[in-house]
């Protein structure tokens, strides 16, 4: 990874896949050679001047030499781009407003599997040094695999007959967390030469980073709606915005990611070239959680302050537990991809290419995550945040947050997911240039791209994950021990920062003990061997397999495009692209669903229900097939109207395909609680989304170094997918008969003709909506080498997005099904410098408040996270032309992280990530 995690260049627009020679009409003055930084905005730039359509790229300084820690975190600097994090990590990206799963991610033009049960590609698994650079294809072209209404993103790595000779890179750093106080080593080395007079290539490539991050934090697990508060039978209020929980704490996320490269290339004759890679990635992400968790059921207020204006409750007093929360995440994915490219060039004016590729990811994390509670009495008072604090907790029970003889048994279980997708591409392009006037460029192609993605939850027996619910029984004191949270860093508010923790596995151990099994089921006054019998049956916490979901999809493709080219008066040039794409795509969903009969109250735990399920919690298989066409036009021109000023417009249509989560055919039960009640169920029948766009960009390139764009965009989206709130009744025997069960309509448990009923609120995707994006993006890049001496060496990037949908979200529309998600301006500036052997760069990237989900939160309320900005930086000097050694620091001035809920002051989550810092040293060879 080289220099400058700081920011990468807020590389301009590009298209071609190659940066394009110098033009014949520069000067010679253009024609010097440059290096580095420059190098990297000249080839971004010819790029984006010289491409078909709209696009931006980023390109690497030098090979093996790229800004960031991943991919996602580079491409953020780019006009219109934005990114998701993980654990202060780059993990995800949305363009133009339109979030991950709208976006295509190609690998060396290829689809690529990725780990999750969605469409979003994990940027977080490739370390950017692996790759060459990357283009982000704003418009579309005839030839670009579909599916990405907000972009096509394509991921490049070197090749050795273009790298030409002998090349090595090694690198080596040392990584600094703040938060965690630990150094982690870093590590990058690349090898490629040519043999035969340059008709053999070889490059191997291989990186290894590690990372302990610690992330502080404050949750809630959200505001619902229109709840009482109180007692049942004297509400202290009604139809208010209730704080569903407060949880505080640290997470300390242990990371390591193994990435290599291997290409062969051959050459037998100048007219044909054969392409042989492979990848291999390992990335592991083992997150442990320890916090203090206090619960709010709304039943249980003796006091309560509420907020006229929003009707949210400000402030509360409650009997409950401090809950000591102890949980574990842990992802760990293997990546595959290998590939076969031969090109054909029998003469000047046709070319052919077959590629062939199969990659494959699989998070293998089911079974290796956890979440378990040990309970303490007490009551405690909560005071909501102001301004950019966080919230107060106070007036805990005396010895409940330290005495470990307080401890109670609660919640435990295992959990996990393994998620593996298997993609299969093959592709076949034609491209001849007949050399008939206006009629430049013919180019034609087939495809087919199959997909088999499975989603496997791998947990301990749902029956045993809520055994102790109720805090029946006192917990073995001499598991408990002191903790205290560090690095909160908060500007407002005062929270507990110590309290007792626990070993998981220990805990484990203990509530499957004989003392522990016969202590509760006295507790129960059932039967002593009663609870033992049941962990017998179920094999206590070992994990299994649960009821899974599989979506096999195949994409059959075919597409023609021409290039028309000409010139207005002899000097205006002009460019004109036309083409169409057909996709035909099948699909085979299949899945597994259980049967609820009964809800049962958890004795001594009013906030819990327990799911009985028919015949012993068996699934029943379900398959499901679906069908549907695509045609997709395209259009891109461009006009020069001088050699440095042009203008582009392009219209077409694309599609995202739904989400594989939500085309499965599936039924799964979520919260089971007396205020709440929830499912979801997938739909294997959804449309794609479908989209007709429009583009118009203005471009300046007065010097190969600078660029001046602005681009206005509209992209109007049909077959939105929505996800639909609904109350369906579910027939449930109430064997329990729980106190406090409310039977009258609307109630979560109904009675009618003698039939109980638990109301479900069921979200289920659907397509039924549309909405209009509209959005502008500004971009400026200038070396300032017109300056005298040392002042030359300074150079700036600067542009900003701003964006809006005629679908926003109401605050003051309750029940609202559908809102665009990520909508949100940006903006991104870099100084940057270099000049005698100094390279140095500041750079700050702002996304401003957007929708992050719809109904994310407790009662589906929506979840907004407020605006964030970061400063990152690098500094570089070359010992020698072969040797440099720098540093890097990301999030240097510590920016913190908040989202909230349907009101600003409804604060979910405050997160500090913490600032990073690295130093190392690059040799070159």
């Amino acid at each position: 990874m080289g220099c400058a995690i700081g920011a990468l260049i807020v590389a301009t627009p590009v298209l071609a896949q190659e940066a394009a020679p110098p033009r014949a009409t520069e000067t010679a003055a253009d024609d010097i050679v440059v290096t580095g930084i420059r190098a990297s905005i000249a080839s971004s730039a010819a790029q984006k001047r010289d491409a078909v359509g709209i696009l931006d790229a980023i390109s690497s300084e030098d090979l093996g030499k790229f800004p960031d820690a991943n991919v996602a975190e580079s491409l953020q600097r780019i006009p219109g781009v934005a990114i998701d994090r993980t654990n202060g990590e780059g993990a995800a990206v949305s363009v133009r407003g339109l979030g991950p799963q709208f976006n295509t991610v190609l690998f060396n033009g290829r689809s690529f599997a990725s780990d999750n049960f969605n469409r979003a590609f994990s940027f977080d698994l490739i370390p950017a040094e692996l790759i060459s650079g990357a283009q982000v294809y704003k418009s579309a072209q005839a030839a670009l695999q579909g599916g990405g209404i907000g972009a096509t993103i394509n991921v490049q790595t070197p090749r050795p007959l273009a790298l030409k000779g002998f090349k090595g890179i090694v690198t080596a750093k040392a990584l600094y967390e703040k938060n965690s106080e630990k150094f982690t080593p870093q590590a990058f080395g690349l090898i490629s030469d040519t043999f035969a007079d340059g008709r053999l290539g070889l490059l191997a490539s291989l990186s290894y980073q590690r990372r302990i991050a610690q992330v502080s934090s404050i949750s809630n697990g959200g505001y619902m709606p229109n709840t009482i508060v109180g007692p049942t039978n004297n509400p202290i209020a009604t139809g208010v915005y209730a704080p569903r929980n407060q949880d505080v704490g640290i997470a300390r996320d242990d990371r390591t990611r193994i990435g290599a490269t291997l290409v062969g290339q051959y050459q037998p004759t100048d007219e044909l070239t054969f392409t042989v890679d492979g990848l291999y990635n390992k990335f592991k992400s083992d997150s442990t959680t320890r916090a203090l968790g206090s619960w709010f059921e709304p039943s249980n207020y003796t006091a309560a302050t509420i907020d006229p204006g929003t009707k949210t409750v400000t402030a509360l007093t409650t009997n409950g537990n401090a809950d000591f929360i102890s949980s574990g995440t842990l992802r760990e994915t293997t990546t595959w991809e290998a590939g076969f490219n031969a090109e054909w060039k029998p003469s000047d004016t046709v070319s052919m290419t077959f590629d062939a590729t199969w990659s494959r990811a699989k998070n293998a994390g089911g079974g290796g995550s956890y979440f378990a509670v040990i309970g303490s009495p007490s009551t405690y008072t909560f005071q909501q945040a102001t301004g950019n604090g966080i919230p107060s907790l106070s007036n805990y029970t005396a010895g409940a947050l330290t005495d470990a003889s307080r401890g109670r048994t609660h919640i435990a279980g295992v959990n996990g997911n393994d998620i593996t997708e298997e993609v299969t591409e093959y592709r076949w392009n034609t491209e001849w240039k007949p050399g008939w006037n206006v009629l430049d460029t013919i180019r034609f192609g087939l495809m087919r791209t199959s997909r088999d993605k499975s989603n496997v939850p791998v947990t301990s027996d749902p029956d045993v994950g809520c055994v102790y619910c109720g805090y029946p029984t006192l917990a073995d004191s001499s598991l408990l021990s002191p903790f205290t949270v560090s690095n909160l860093g908060n500007p407002g508010g005062t929270v507990p920062l110590s309290f007792l923790t626990f070993d998981p596995r220990a805990y484990l151990n203990f509530l499957t003990s004989t003392a522990a099994t016969t202590a509760l089921d006295r507790a129960r006054n059932q039967p002593v061997g009663t609870t033992a019998a049941l962990y017998a049956r179920t094999n206590g916490y070992a994990a299994t397999p649960q009821p899974s979901n599989r979506v096999k999809e195949t994409v059959y493709a075919s597409y023609a495009d021409v290039d028309f080219k000409g010139a207005f008066g002899g000097s205006m040039e002009w460019f004109v692209n036309v083409g169409a794409r057909y996709e035909y795509t099948e699909l085979s969903s299949s899945g597994t669903q259980l049967q609820l009969t009964d809800l049962t109250p958890v004795q001594g735990d009013a906030t819990i229900y327990t799911g009985v399920f028919a015949n012993n919690r068996s699934a029943v298989p379900v398959t499901r097939l679906a069908s549907y066409h695509s045609f997709l036009p395209t259009l891109n021109a461009r006009l020069n109207l001088t050699p440095e000023f042009q203008v582009r417009f392009a219209a077409y249509r694309t599609l995202t395909r739904p989400a594989i989560s939500d085309m499965a055919p599936s039924f799964n039960y979520g919260t089971l609680r007396p205020a709440t009640l929830t499912a979801d169920g997938g739909n294997p029948a959804l449309n794609p989304y479908k989209a007709d766009n429009l583009d118009l960009s203005v471009e300046w390139y007065p010097t190969r170094t600078t660029t001046l764009s602005a681009a206005v965009f509209y992209k109007k989206v049909d077959d939105f997918i929505v996800q639909r709130f609904n109350q369906e009744l579910i027939p449930i025997a109430n064997n329990g008969n729980s106190q406090g069960v409310r039977l009258q309509p609307g109630g979560l448990i109904v009675l009618q003709n003698g039939q109980y009923f638990g109301n479900f609120s069921v979200r289920r995707p659907q397509n039924a909506e549309s909405l209009d994006i509209k959005g502008l993006e500004l971009n400026l890049v200038h070396t300032l080498d017109w300056l005298p001496g040392a002042l030359s060496g300074f150079g700036v990037q600067v542009n900003a997005t701003f964006v809006k949908t005629n679908r926003p979200f109401d605050v003051n529309q309750t029940n609202q099904s559908f809102a665009a998600e990520g909508i949100g301006n940006s903006q991104n500036a870099t100084v940057f410098y270099e000049k005698y052997g100094i390279s140095a760069r500041l750079a700050y990237n702002r996304r401003e408040r957007f929708l992050r989900q719809l109904a994310g939160g407790a009662g589906n309320e929506p979840i907004f996270v407020r605006d964030y900005g970061q400063f990152d930086g690098s500094a570089a000097y070359n010992i020698t032309p072969a040797v440099q050694v720098f540093v890097e620091g990301t999030n240097l001035f510590n920016a913190k992280y908040y989202q909230t809920g349907r009101f600003d002051s409804q604060l979910l989550t405050f997160q500090n990530f913490g600032p990073r810092y690295d130093a190392g040293v690059r040799f070159s060879f």
